[in-house]
């Protein structure tokens, strides 16, 4: 019986060996290694025992999750976990290599009504689950990828502006987080970015409050870092309205009862107290939540007529895309500065026609 040419197998990029069996593949950091993972799943089809890893979407997602996302900060994990839960009391029991587009479409359909940030959250993460798939060789194609699979786009637009009365409310009602509420109101910062500030970072004699830094959360734990993007380091103007706020104080302009800075926990209960005590000297409820202070600065912005550049260097956005999507609505000010202006034009034209016809 003749001998049996050796076959030779060709490198991938990744530096592995590939050979095929049927449907299969097989894989090794050699050639050898790739052969001879072949040859022992064709004795254990022959033996009737082929037993190769066809995980479920849920078996697949517990195994994926604490391999590819372990880097992140908790809350961040915690999310990831959640989203996952989501697909898994869709698709869960399914194997994974059997989820179609039309499954990925059920799955956004439990995502209807949600806000377009977290559904934009979501889609990052089930490409990503489906892509890895494809690199440990389970499926062909993503599902999530698919042009008939694609998410709804989401509620926009979830901060509100606040009103006069509200915006009364916060500068005439002393609490121990009133100075920080003036502060996301008239110079627009982030909740982490006044948790971070203390009055090193303010200068009352040059009027100006310097942005270098921010608190966020470790599951509870607060962490001081760095702005997220180059923009996110600025200087905001302290406006005559906030610098009586800001006089004759010392030390971190926010901090627990102990002296250090809050953690996540504490500034919740600390919030709800203030939102509490607006209530009670309003004589109503009062709903206002930390961004929505940042939201009617920017808002406050714009109705000023400031120039859109200006609005992005003092809000610390990169470009002009997040402050007309989020924060640009057109109030009953500006849309009632608009007509008067429109009016002022009308009338000054009808005045030069009329001299021009005398």
């Amino acid at each position: 019986m003749p001998r049996q040419k050796r076959q030779h197998l060709k490198q991938r990029k990744d530096g592995r060996f590939a050979c095929r069996y049927r449907d299969q593949w097989f894989y090794g950091l050699t050639e050898d290694e790739a052969l001879e993972a072949r040859e022992a799943y064709k004795r254990q089809e022959k033996a009737g025992e082929a037993a190769r890893y066809d995980p479920t979407v849920s078996e697949y997602a517990q195994k994926w999750l604490p391999l590819h996302k372990s880097g992140v900060s908790d809350k961040c994990y915690n999310d990831y976990a959640k989203q996952l839960e989501a697909i898994c009391s869709v698709i869960g029991s399914q194997k994974i290599k059997k989820v179609t587009v039309d499954d990925a479409a059920t799955v956004w359909k439990h995502y209807e009504g949600y806000s377009a940030s977290t559904i934009k959250r979501a889609r990052m993460l089930y490409v990503s689950l489906f892509d890895t798939a494809i690199e440990n060789d389970l499926i062909r194609k993503n599902p999530f990828r698919g042009r008939f699979a694609q998410p709804p786009k989401g509620t926009q637009g979830t901060h509100k502006t606040l009103t006069d009365e509200e915006i009364a409310l916060i500068r005439e009602t002393p609490h121990r987080m009133q100075t920080a509420a003036l502060i996301m109101l008239y110079a627009g910062l982030r909740r982490g970015e006044v948790l971070a500030l203390t009055m090193k970072d303010i200068d009352l004699q040059a009027g100006v409050i310097t942005v270098n830094k921010a608190i966020r959360f470790d599951g509870n734990t607060p962490v001081v870092s760095r702005p997220k993007t180059a923009s996110g380091t600025r200087q905001v103007p302290i406006l005559s309205v906030l610098r009586p706020a800001l006089e004759n104080r010392a030390g971190r302009i926010l901090s627990a009862a102990n002296g250090q800075t809050m953690t996540e926990q504490s500034f919740t209960r600390c919030w709800e107290s203030y939102t509490l005590h607006l209530s009670k000297a309003a004589g109503h409820p009062v709903n206002i939540r930390p961004h929505d202070l940042r939201h009617t600065f920017c808002t406050m912005l714009r109705d000023a007529g400031i120039d859109m550049h200006q609005a992005m260097i003092w809000m610390g956005h990169a470009d002009e895309k997040m402050i007309l999507r989020v924060y640009d609505h057109v109030t009953d000010k500006r849309t009632q500065n608009s007509i008067d202006q429109m009016e002022k034009s009308l009338l000054n034209m009808r005045n030069d026609m009329q001299e021009e016809n005398m």
